[in-house]
């Protein structure tokens, strides 16, 4: 059964979230209250603040939800929220698999929540089958990644409920982005998860997994309870971040601006949404041409002749532009960057500036992870990550959120995010790209000979260049420049 779509209760709840004299004006205005989040600890603790302080709903749709030390947390927050007579809505693309089936399965046993899975495959557990028989149809994912408490507050960007997207893995970390926004944007990200929940892709866990026995939730209540009296526990902590962030909302540190909630119809599953349906034409039409600078973050950037050719007539215009996505060995998809590769060279001779992410970055402080834990991440020393954000910058226009510019987002997955009309916004994040982007990332030039060639600027002022991909073998550039001729590029 479906609960009432919370229509009115941006208004409603209003107080309960954010206590400011004129957060009803601002409402009336249609702005929305946003903080951007690219610290991982931030980013677990605004998704604990929601769940925690919600009092009537909790709507969730995410591509991922591995279970790990972070999964679990989430799920027992949620488990505790849907006790207090919240009533949970759990929308998870199948592609996360079959991983979380037993904890789901006793979670169902709750009268408060409901699990659905997104475009499920047919043989959940021997997979191969789909990609042999109906690959047309599995290939399409819905990569949308949104919590919304209330139908008034949410929180969406590039992060997974995975602990590699929280620097709380023990042994690779995503850089990533996130922003947490309240007010009348908030009415379209309802409007979507209603959209997604009531699809015709979107099929109830029962219909896979058995409903749990109370007996097996008591189960699951004891594992959790375990996991939280542990002498690591990292509850402490992430209680303190997400009183902190409680004291930011309710004392106004956040910034208000007009703001749209932009999203896929999940018609695009199918292949049959198209103009407006589809979030590339939204981006389009809601931020427009730059005509001052552009930043380009995207974890897997494939631009496409298309692409290419738009990005590389700005320079000459006088529009600054700046991409920033991951180097070869940076890339957990590999495959991807055969065909990224393809347009270096021509990106960088129209004036573009182009640096790649490092596949090492040095940490000078412990995680909260390990503060909390005990644990040293990684175990000997340097630690593997890769960039997973996602916004792109126009102006005085941000957008932040799941969609990668690549053909995948443009064209099969289904994407959300936020555009904010908002100097302030673009000012924090080109200053964050002009604080970090020589330390995180090589910078990518031309040669005189037109080759190309990478600078890596240490932190002790030394310049290392590479003259080949940084850290590459001969093989892997010669499988990565016989790959990119395979007519496979519309899949990346």
């Amino acid at each position: 059964m479906n609960q009432a779509k919370p229509e009115a209760n941006v208004a409603v709840h209003s107080e309960h979230w954010i206590n400011e004299p004129d957060t009803a004006h601002k409402l009336l205005k249609g702005m929305s209250a946003y903080l951007a989040m690219n610290d991982a600890f931030q980013s677990i603790a605004a998704r604990v603040h929601l769940i925690r302080h919600a009092k009537y709903t909790l709507d969730l749709q995410y591509y991922i939800w591995a279970d790990d030390f972070i999964g679990n947390l989430m799920l027992h927050e949620l488990l505790k929220a849907a006790d207090r007579g919240v009533k949970v809505r759990l929308l998870i693309d199948d592609q996360n698999g079959t991983k979380l089936d037993s904890q789901l399965t006793a979670l169902l046993a709750h009268p408060n929540i409901q699990v659905k899975f997104y475009n499920p495959y047919k043989f959940r557990n021997f997979r191969v089958m789909d990609y042999l028989f109906r690959a047309m149809k599995i290939n399409r994912r819905m990569h949308n990644k949104l919590i919304i408490a209330d139908g008034a507050i949410a929180v969406t960007g590039g992060r997974n409920i995975s602990s590699e997207y929280f620097d709380a893995s023990d042994s690779f970390q995503f850089t990533d982005m996130d922003i947490l926004f309240y007010g009348t944007a908030v009415h379209k990200a309802n409007d979507t998860f209603t959209d997604f929940w009531n699809y015709q892709l979107s099929y109830p866990a029962q219909q896979f997994i058995t409903t749990g026995s109370a007996q097996e939730l008591l189960q699951l209540r004891e594992q959790y309870k375990a996991l939280e009296n542990n002498k690591h526990s990292a509850d402490e902590k992430v209680d303190f971040e997400q009183k902190e962030l409680a004291n930011e909302l309710n004392q106004n540190h956040v910034n208000w601006a007009y703001a749209d909630f932009l999203a896929d119809s999940p018609k695009k599953t199918v292949g049959e949404a198209e103009g407006n349906e589809l979030i590339s034409h939204q981006i389009r039409n809601q931020m427009g041409d730059p005509t001052e600078e552009m930043d380009l973050i995207a974890a897997y950037f494939v631009p496409a002749k298309n692409g290419t050719q738009y990005i590389s007539q700005l320079p000459a215009k006088g529009v600054n532009v700046r991409i920033l996505t991951n180097s070869y060995v940076a890339n957990d998809v590999a495959l991807v960057h055969a065909f990224y590769q393809k347009y270096r060279v021509d990106l960088l001779k129209s004036g573009a500036k182009l640096y790649e992410f490092k596949p090492y970055i040095e940490r000078t402080r412990r995680t909260w992870y390990e503060v909390v834990t005990g644990n040293v991440i990684p175990k000997k020393g340097k630690n593997k990550s890769s960039l997973h954000a996602k916004f792109i910058s126009i102006d005085d226009k941000t957008f932040i959120g799941s969609f990668n510019l690549d053909p995948r987002s443009f064209n099969l997955n289904t994407e959300v995010g936020l555009v904010v009309r908002s100097d302030a916004l673009q000012e924090q994040v080109s200053y964050l790209l002009d604080r970090t982007l020589l330390k995180v990332a090589y910078e990518v030039k031309l040669d005189k000979n037109g080759d190309l060639i990478w600078f890596d600027h240490q932190d002790n002022g030394k310049v290392v260049q590479f003259h080949t991909d940084p850290h590459t073998t001969g093989f892997q550039r010669f499988i990565m420049h016989s790959v990119s001729y395979l007519p496979v590029e519309w899949l990346m």
